[in-house]
C-alpha cells in the first residue's frame, strides 16, 4: 500500500539507469577526490553525500512509498552490504594481524557491527594505521536502514514518516551548528557519527514524501541550479553551515527532481561508462581505500593517479562480479 497521494515512481522491476549514472558520479568524486585532489575542494565528502540522499530517497520509496515488508528490505539489505563488507574488513584485519600493521584488528568486531565511529573512542577511523577509514559512511548507512525500518511500523507515523524523517535531519543540522560553533561541547569523533552525518540521507528521504506536491511546479532548469549552489557548498573556504545546512536541502531537492531534467542530460547520465561506474560503485567504494591509504608517493603525479583510479575500478569489478553479485544473488535466492 502506497503513502496516501504519493505515486511510486521507481518499480521495483526496473532499474532507472540515470539514478546508476547518478551513483557513478558519486563514486567518480570520491576517486577524482583521492587519486587527482583539488586544492581547496572537498570533492571526496561531495561524493559521499550524493550517495546518501539518492539511498534516502530509495529507502523511502521502497519503505513508505511501496511498503515493502521489512523482512523483505532487510534481506535485500544485508545480501547486498555484508558479504562482501565481510570479506574486505576480514582480509584486512587478518592482514594487519599477520603482518603486524595495526593493533586495529583487535576491533574487528567493532567495525564488523558498524559502530567503529563510536567504539573505542581512540584511535578514530582515520588514525588506526588500515584502511578501514571510508567505513564511518557505512556505519551511517546501516544505522539509517534500522532508524528508517523502526519509523515504517510505528503507526503514530503512518503516512506521515516525513514529519519525524524531517525534524531528526533538522536536528543533525542543530548539532552541526552546535560543534562547528562550540567545539567544546563535540563528542569524540562526532565528525564521523551518525547523528551529525546522515543529515543529507534523513532529508533526502523526508522531502521524497512530499515531493509529488512540489513536482508539477519544478521546471527542468531548477534541479541543474540546486546541484550548481551545492558545488559551492564544498568550498573548503565556503561558511561551514553551508555543507551540513545548505547542502543537503539543494541536494535533495535534486535528486528528487532528476527525473524533471532535460532528456540529454539524463541520457549524459545514462550513459555506459558513468551507468557501470554506479553499478559497480559499491564494491570499488569499498576496494579503492586500499589503493588510496598504500598507494607510493611516488604515484602521487597524473600517471600515478591515473594507476591507482584504474586499479580501484579494475578491482571493484572483480569484486562485484565474484564476490557481490553472486552473495547477493545466492541470498536472494536460497534466504
Amino acid at each position: 500500500m502506497a503513502t496516501a497521494g504519493v505515486v511510486s515512481e521507481f518499480p521495483a522491476s526496473t532499474r532507472l539507469a540515470y539514478l546508476d549514472g547518478w551513483r557513478g558520479l558519486a563514486i567518480a568524486f570520491v576517486l577524482v577526490s583521492h587519486f587527482f585532489p583539488i586544492n581547496g575542494y572537498n570533492l571526496g565528502r561531495l561524493g559521499v553525500d550524493v550517495f546518501f540522499v539518492l539511498s534516502g530517497l530509495l529507502m523511502s520509496n521502497i519503505l513508505y512509498v511501496k511498503r515493502i515488508p521489512l523482512k523483505t528490505f532487510y534481506k535485500r539489505r544485508i545480501s547486498r552490504v555484508f558479504p562482501v563488507f565481510f570479506v574486505f574488513l576480514s582480509l584486512v584485519c587478518l592482514s594487519s594481524w599477520v603482518w603486524g600493521l595495526s593493533a586495529e584488528h583487535s576491533n574487528y568486531g567493532y567495525s564488523l557491527s558498524f559502530l567503529r565511529a563510536y567504539f573505542p573512542t581512540s584511535p578514530d577511523l582515520w588514525n588506526t594505521g588500515l584502511p578501514i577509514g571510508h567505513i564511518w559512511s557505512l556505519n551511517v548507512e546501516e544505522h539509517c536502514y534500522v532508524l528508517l525500518g523502526a519509523l515504517a511500523v510505528v503507526p503514530l507515523f503512518k503516512q506521515r514518516e516525513y514529519l519525524p524523517l524531517l525534524v531528526l535531519g533538522a536536528g543533525s543540522m542543530g548539532l552541526n551548528y552546535l560543534y562547528a560553533y562550540y567545539p567544546d561541547l563535540a563528542s569524540a569523533n562526532a565528525h564521523l557519527k551518525t547523528e551529525i552525518v546522515a543529515v543529507h540521507l534523513l532529508v533526502s528521504a523526508g522531502y521524497c514524501l512530499l515531493r509529488h506536491h512540489v513536482a508539477p511546479f519544478v521546471p527542468s532548469w531548477l534541479p541543474l541550479l540546486t546541484f550548481g549552489l551545492t558545488l559551492l557548498c564544498y568550498i573548503e573556504s565556503a561558511p561551514p553551515y553551508a555543507m551540513w545546512a545548505l547542502s543537503p536541502l539543494l541536494l535533495a531537492f535534486t535528486v528528487n527532481h532528476l527525473d524533471k531534467i532535460p532528456q540529454a542530460l539524463k541520457a549524459l547520465l545514462a550513459l555506459t561508462p558513468i551507468r557501470l561506474l554506479g553499478v559497480w560503485s559499491y564494491s570499488i567504494y569499498l576496494w579503492q581505500q586500499v589503493f588510496f591509504f598504500y598507494r607510493p608517493q611516488a604515484l602521487d603525479g597524473m600517471l600515478g593517479g591515473a594507476l591507482m583510479f584504474a586499479g580501484s575500478v579494475t578491482l571493484g569489478v572483480f569484486s562485484f562480479y565474484v564476490l557481490e553479485n553472486p552473495a547477493r544473488r545466492f541470498l536472494n535466492k536460497h534466504w
